[in-house]
């Protein structure tokens, strides 16, 4: 494992001691944490956007139509 230096705002700093205190871990532990989730999410976002963009690239879109119906199964007006 390696060392790094973030700045981190006083108030958030306190938000995570207070987060760690909270749940009997350590500073180190709650910012890893954060960070690997949120490092998930985003990788996991920028996936969903390629695949997304692959679809369009690929005629895989729903025509208005389609949407329309879609929402309909739910009550819900889409037109």
């Amino acid at each position: 494992m390696k060392v790094t230096t973030v700045r981190i705002n006083d108030d958030m700093l306190g938000r995570v001691d207070g987060l760690a205190n909270t749940l009997s871990r350590s500073r180190s532990w709650v910012i890893n944490q954060a960070i690997e989730r949120f490092v998930d999410y985003e990788e996991w976002f920028v996936q969903e956007v390629k695949d997304g963009l692959q679809e369009i690239d690929q005629g895989k879109i729903a025509t208005d139509d389609e949407v329309v119906a879609g929402f309909g199964k739910w009550g819900v007006d889409a037109s």
